[in-house]
């Protein structure tokens, strides 16, 4: 049986067709998840790699979709696919309209109401036009102009490592220019109205495929961040349920083979994960 996805109101829903039963071993889970056999996970289906459709066949995919299809075979489950926003996840995390979300951030000011699984590292990633004059090192930025989203406050994220790395150097501050969104930043690059631009570090593998030889990375991310699973803070036993999926896919190569799939080598936790 192949997986049947179609839209309603907006919800992205597609229903993967349920394993016969659990692989030997696998852990407990919830009465009510295991009496329905479905996770309702809800993710952000424009956020390549990490989820989207492929526009010539409207198929969901990307490396959150690949791991919780995974997950969900070990424990015996089938899927429900709940398309959302982020602010929106966290609400229905908390409300039980859905039993997890992936592609989160480990956000303090959610803590209190959301427990975290972290499976996968983020950073501010600063990359250029591979036509530009070469910029070696993040260092190289002193002086220089570059492109930042403020959406997701890179512009005042880009201004304190330029406080904290630059100045001590004896280097100029870096001049930041706001963009409104990712894509904004990166036509600043290209229209050469900066010298580069920030982007979230799993994201940046996705753009360089799309336009092959534009861009060039600049060293490692400048800042370190995890991405995390998300759980309400009653759903322990699922929690750990997931951690023991996730650790076993991380020890079989199941994990390492859905990174390599989307370009996403360098964001592995595998580490953090094992030592949970």
């Amino acid at each position: 049986m192949t997986p049947r996805c179609f839209l309603a109101a907006g919800l992205l829903c597609c229903l993967a067709a349920l394993p016969a039963a659990a692989q030997t071993g696998s852990p407990p889970l919830p009465p009510e998840i295991a009496a329905r056999k479905t996770l309702t996970i809800a993710l952000f289906a424009a956020f390549p790699p990490m989820a989207y459709k492929v526009p010539e066949t409207n198929t969901l995919t990307g490396v959150d979709v690949d791991l919780a299809t995974d997950i969900a075979r070990r424990l015996g489950l089938g899927l429900a696919w709940q398309d959302t926003s982020y602010e929106s996840a966290v609400n229905s995390l908390a409300t039980g309209r859905v039993d997890l979300a992936f592609s989160m951030l480990d956000a303090p000011e959610a803590a209190d109401r959301l427990d975290y699984l972290p499976y996968l590292t983020t950073g501010m990633q600063p990359y250029t036009l591979s036509s530009h004059a070469p910029i070696a090192t993040p260092l190289d930025l002193c002086g220089l102009k570059v492109s930042a989203n403020r959406r997701n406050r890179f512009d005042a994220a880009m201004r304190r490592w330029s406080t904290e790395h630059c100045l001590p150097a004896g280097r100029p501050a870096i001049e930041v220019q706001e963009a409104d969104g990712t894509p904004a930043a990166r036509l600043q690059l290209r229209q050469g109205r900066v010298d580069a631009t920030v982007q979230s570090s799993e994201s940046v593998p996705y753009t360089m495929s799309q336009e092959p030889g534009v861009y060039a990375m600049i060293g490692a991310p400048l800042t370190e961040q995890l991405i995390v699973i998300s759980f309400p803070k009653s759903a322990t036993v699922l929690r750990q349920a997931v951690t023991q999926a996730l650790q076993a896919a991380v020890a079989d190569g199941s994990y390492a083979t859905a990174l390599a799939k989307f370009g996403l080598e360098r964001n592995s936790a595998a580490a953090l994960i094992q030592a949970r």
